[in-house]
């Protein structure tokens, strides 16, 4: 589509700030150049359109009809041209921070991150994490995905099932536990909590399936779920299995349940936004894909 009748961009310019200040002279200090530029510009324009768009005074100008028209219709242009180049800049510049833990950033967000990049081009996301998934002091992250309970502006993205795993080669050595209460005398692989127990830990999973006296659980202690896995993954013991997060292991046979019992709760894999205007069109994104895929590692692709 060609626009035969558009004047110079220059000149459409110089007359919009001399319009808005009501002076050549105020136009020529906010653009940067001499006055007799801008008197040129807008000269040059009035001679295209055929008309004078000022009324010059002593003190400045002032706008004719034609002037106060044409005024009218590049304000409202330029201010949509500024708001969609602001839009687009941001939306190219912003990157989209995301905090979680070690484990589900490894297990559940870094394999299905192409997905939603694939969706959304042109947001860059920036994966933080820490042990504790975690991330109140951190005025920089976006969206946080924690362990624990959903508050009502939170969304549940994956509720915690917890079942005992193990290797194939601990199975085939130690066999299936006679009940429950037999795993009190396998070596079992701990997962240090400092917050609390804010997940299921050895004593609280057996309490929890029926197990009254647990005594003294023997075994290795680990402080992150990957060193958890790994112990497990070379035999040395049995490890409390969160399902969501261990789904391809078990897919693969890398590792196997030891017993039927699997136990839920009211806690799991959370998702909290941050109200950012910057960045709000990205965070909207990445909410909307998270909780239209929250179940996103158990699809087993």
């Amino acid at each position: 589509m060609k626009f035969h009748h558009i004047p110079s961009p220059h000149a459409l310019i110089a007359f919009e700030a001399a319009a808005r200040r009501a002076s050549f002279t105020a136009a020529a200090r906010e653009l940067g150049v001499g006055q007799p530029a801008v008197s040129h510009q807008i000269t040059a324009l009035e001679e295209q359109l055929g008309q004078p768009l000022f009324r010059r005074k002593h003190r400045g100008v002032s706008l004719t009809r034609a002037g106060q028209e044409l005024f009218d219709c590049i304000s409202v242009a330029f201010g949509q041209i500024d708001r969609t180049v602001e839009r687009i800049k941001t939306r190219r510049s912003a990157r989209l921070s995301v905090g979680t833990d070690f484990a589900f950033a490894s297990f559940i967000l870094m394999p299905h991150l192409p997905e939603f990049i694939a969706r959304h081009p042109d947001i860059e996301v920036n994966v933080v994490t820490n042990q504790t998934g975690h991330f109140a002091a951190d005025q920089n992250i976006d969206i946080e995905i924690s362990f624990g309970n959903c508050h009502p502006e939170d969304v549940m993205l994956i509720p915690e099932q917890v079942t005992p795993v193990c290797s194939p080669a601990f199975l085939e050595a130690r066999g299936h536990p006679k009940n429950i209460a037999d795993l009190r005398h396998y070596p079992l692989i701990h997962l240090d909590d400092e917050i609390d127990h804010r997940w299921f830990n050895w004593e609280s999973w057996l309490r929890t399936a029926g197990v009254r006296e647990t005594g003294r659980l023997y075994g290795h202690r680990f402080n992150t779920y990957l060193l958890v896995l790994s112990a497990t993954l070379s035999g040395q013991g049995v490890a409390l299995g969160w399902t969501a997060l261990l789904q391809q292991h078990l897919k693969t046979g890398q590792l196997v349940t030891l017993g039927d019992v699997t136990l839920g709760s009211d806690r799991g894999y959370v998702l909290s936004c941050r109200s950012n205007t910057h960045r709000q069109e990205q965070i909207n994104a990445f909410s909307h894909w998270a909780k239209e895929n929250p179940q996103a590692a158990s699809r087993g692709q």
